[in-house]
């Protein structure tokens, strides 16, 4: 055999073995005398060989044109971003001018009742920078979770889920129930609604309404939930966990075991699903939140936007309300505007369609797969569940649920599918029903925008004071033809108000004691009130003294200020809203009011609230001046001791506490005019060097002074106010630069010598706030000579 027959002999043998008998350069050799020649372009090579390569050139050509086509491109989208940024942040801040709120719950309310709709349960993402290793960045926090609470409040929205990831605010569920409480007092005064905060396996934490008389434009309750990424994935886990091992032990059917079961498990052991979820941020950007809402929650966010702000939150809530079947269908009358209350003219007649349920067992599982399927009637103050519409299946206990309006009971293609299989299976019944709405179902501002013209629709009265049972308007004079009407309803849609009445003159036109003329408009003429404020019960004639339920927040705060055993010296006392509640908690009070009346009412509190053994009332007096100029401000020690035990009573032998020498705080509540009584603090301690510093460890006594400025939210305020308590002091004294925070306010620390600190308390009207002013008397002003 030839050596050529050998070779293809041999490459047919290894292809058959699938080229595992020869190796690559074996076959490439056997099979190369087979190939073609490999002809060489000659006077291509002739041509190249001479010519030096010119690879690096062209290489870096190439470099530079990439580089300027990057650089082309990048300009153009850095450009378009920054521009679209600018555009936002213009837009944003237009919307923070014209939709600012001015911390009025009122106004709020007049920005959403435009919307069609508002959600039952609102959730919003806040991230924490840095890990909250700096305090200032979990203030922060908490400063935006008291804000957007206080929000929901006004709005009337009852539920908000705040969804911060790593958890950290759930560590701090008192301090942020505190500040959320404290944050609805600035926004609603004595008036705020409840409020509850808790987060998942923790305890809860409720306090009740302050007051009475929220008319409640929203719901009066607030419910606000802290959750975090442990509560998102790792509790569908835990759960998937648990199941199984039940199903393992027999304990539960693996059939049963569905989505349904999955939903209210995590509902409630979490949260239930959000309506609207608000993402506070530039980017959508979910952070871990809970995976199983979002296929039913709607998403929202603000391109480009940085921080949590009002106007975000207004957008938000204005992009996601569409036209709403059920709000269009259920609204009240359309009256000619009249001053005449007409009730039944508020009857209506709502045609929908109804649900009859076979077996009342399955009433709360209908309820909620209808309601998850957005085909049941969702209406405040209108329950879901309704008595059967048949008179003999009612007697029997029979049950409905209400549909929303678009269900037609004699059009099968407007059931929807989660109806129609509810049908299929026999367990309910669509028929028609007739729902009926009477004067009692319509709220306060229902009624007041039925009966008052189209112009002041914008303009309804909605906030006003109260005092026991009275509540005080403070009406405009476009309202003043309908003030009856506006006494009438209010009275009606609010239980513990039984009298109404508008002041008709400023306050301390009528008298020099801050009281003011009015008119009753709803009610019996009774002012004679009764409410506790601060644990201490309080009784007077509102019409012969001064009160006002909107400083309730700032009595507290002077209050926690005083400690046990120090003196202080209530200047303006009025009734005792300091001067009572600081003596239950142990500390001397001398109180003085000008006004005969708040001063017997105010002997009377300190009766009735049993704390006459810590307090003493300096007498009836011409006015303020006198005291402050007395040379016996600091002798009282002297003169007697208190013991804190029942002298009727068997106890053990009393405590005997000496009142201090020296006067540790002052309080001066009457912004009108009090500035113009500091001049009073010079030479105040003249001759009396010994009992301060650096004699003694006492420090000079601390003057919290309360006036009006001018509404601002830049410092201007401030330096005014720290500017006129120089000037009336006769000496040089600066803001110290401190602003509210969530966890204090200012004045709460050390009050440093030389220095103001400026405390808001609140807006008082559109163009003026009133401010309490906190200083340590300088020393050169108590020592200097009397004149």
């Amino acid at each position: 055999m030839s050596s050529r027959a050998k070779a293809k002999e041999l490459y047919r043998r290894d292809e058959k073995a699938g080229g595992k008998l020869l190796s690559p350069e074996e076959r490439l050799k056997l099979i190369e005398p087979y190939l073609p020649p490999i002809k060489v372009d000659q006077e291509k090579a002739e041509r190249t060989r001479g010519r030096r390569p010119s690879f690096g050139i062209r290489r870096f050509f190439e470099a530079q044109l990439h580089v300027l086509v990057f650089t082309v491109i990048h300009a153009i989208f850095s450009i378009y971003i920054r521009s679209r940024q600018a555009y936002h942040a213009v837009r944003d801040r237009i919307y923070s001018i014209f939709y600012y709120h001015h911390r009025d719950p009122a106004m709020i309310q007049k920005d959403v009742k435009r919307l069609s709709k508002l959600p039952r349960i609102l959730s919003v993402i806040l991230k924490l920078e840095d890990d909250g290793k700096g305090g200032s960045e979990l203030e922060r926090l908490v400063n935006e979770v008291a804000e957007t609470s206080a929000w929901c409040a006004c709005a009337g929205i009852p539920v908000l889920n705040v969804y911060e990831k790593t958890g950290l605010l759930k560590q701090y569920l008192p301090e942020i129930h505190r500040a959320i409480s404290q944050n609805l007092k600035s926004y609603f005064g004595k008036q705020h609604p409840t409020l509850a905060l808790c987060a998942p396996h923790q305890e809860s934490i409720e306090s009740p309404a302050s007051g009475t008389g929220y008319d409640g434009e929203g719901p009066g309750h607030l419910l606000v939930r802290l959750v975090s990424y442990e509560d998102g994935r790792d509790s569908i886990v835990d759960l998937t966990k648990t199941l199984a091992e039940m199903a393992q032990k027999n304990k539960v059917d693996p059939a049963h075991i569905d989505t349904n079961l999955l939903d209210e498990e995590l509902k409630e052991s979490v949260m239930e699903e959000s309506d609207l979820l608000i993402i506070f941020g530039p980017y959508v950007e979910f952070q871990g939140y809970p995976p199983w809402h979002l296929h039913i929650t709607e998403v929202f966010h603000v391109p480009d936007n940085e921080g949590v702000g009002y106007q975000v939150f207004y957008s938000e809530h204005t992009s996601a309300s569409q036209p709403d079947d059920i709000m269009s269908f259920v609204r009240p009358p359309v009256l000619k505007p009249s001053a005449i209350l007409n009730k039944a003219a508020f009857n209506k007649t709502l045609n929908l369609a109804a649900a009859t349920v076979r077996d009342n067992k399955n009433i709360t599982r209908l309820r909620q797969t209808l309601t998850k399927s957005a085909d049941a009637l969702l209406l405040d103050r209108i329950s879901t569940v309704v008595a059967n519409p048949d008179p003999a299946l009612a007697a029997k206990g029979g049950k409905a649920l209400l549909l929303k309006p678009t269900i037609s009971p004699a059009k099968q293609e407007t059931w929807g599918p989660v109806v129609s299989e509810l049908v299929k299976q026999d367990e309910v019944s669509i028929v028609p029903y007739q729902l009926q709405l009477d004067y009692d179902y319509w709220s306060y501002r229902d009624v007041m925008t039925a009966q008052l013209p189209p112009e002041l629709h914008d303009d309804i009265p909605a906030g006003f004071n109260t005092a026991g049972h009275v509540a005080h308007l403070n009406l405009r004079d476009q309202h003043l033809p309908y003030k009856q009407l506006i006494g009438q309803v209010l009275v009606e849609k609010n239980p513990n108000i039984r009298t109404v009445i508008n002041k008709v003159d400023n306050v301390g036109t009528e008298s020099e004691f801050r009281t003011f003329s009015y008119e009753v408009l709803a009610g019996p003429d009774d002012l004679n009130v009764e409410l506790n404020e601060n644990g201490c019960l309080f009784k007077f004639d509102y019409s012969k003294v001064y009160w006002n339920s909107k400083l309730e927040k700032e009595h507290t705060r002077l209050i926690r200020l005083f400690k046990p055993g120090e003196v202080v010296c209530d200047v303006m006392a009025g009734i005792g809203p300091f001067a009572v509640p600081a003596g239950k908690r142990g500390v001397f009070v001398w109180a003085n009011d000008y006004n005969p009346e708040s001063f017997k009412y105010l002997k009377d509190a300190i009766t009735k609230n049993k704390v006459g053994t810590l307090s003493h009332l300096l007498g009836l007096d011409v006015d303020a001046n006198s005291k402050l100029r007395s040379p016996h401000m600091c002798d009282h020690s002297t003169q007697t001791v208190f013991s804190r035990s029942d002298p009727k009573g068997k106890r053990p032998p009393p405590t005997v506490i000496p009142i201090p020498a020296t006067v540790s705080h002052f309080v001066m509540n009457l912004p009108a005019s009090a500035t113009e009584f500091l001049p009073n603090f010079r030479g105040v301690y003249a001759g009396h060097e010994q009992l301060f510093e650096p004699h003694t460890r006492t420090k000079l006594p601390v003057v919290h002074v309360h006036c009006f400025a001018l509404k601002s939210d830049g410092d201007e305020p401030r330096i005014d106010v720290a500017d006129r308590v120089s000037k009336e002091l006769g000496t040089t004294l600066v803001w110290d630069g401190v602003k509210d925070t969530p966890s204090g306010s200012a004045g709460q620390g050390e009050i440093k010598d030389g220095e103001v600190a400026v405390h808001l308390v609140r807006d008082v009207a559109p163009s003026k706030s009133m401010y309490c002013a906190s200083l340590r008397v300088p020393a050169d002003v108590a020592f200097a000579a009397r004149s």
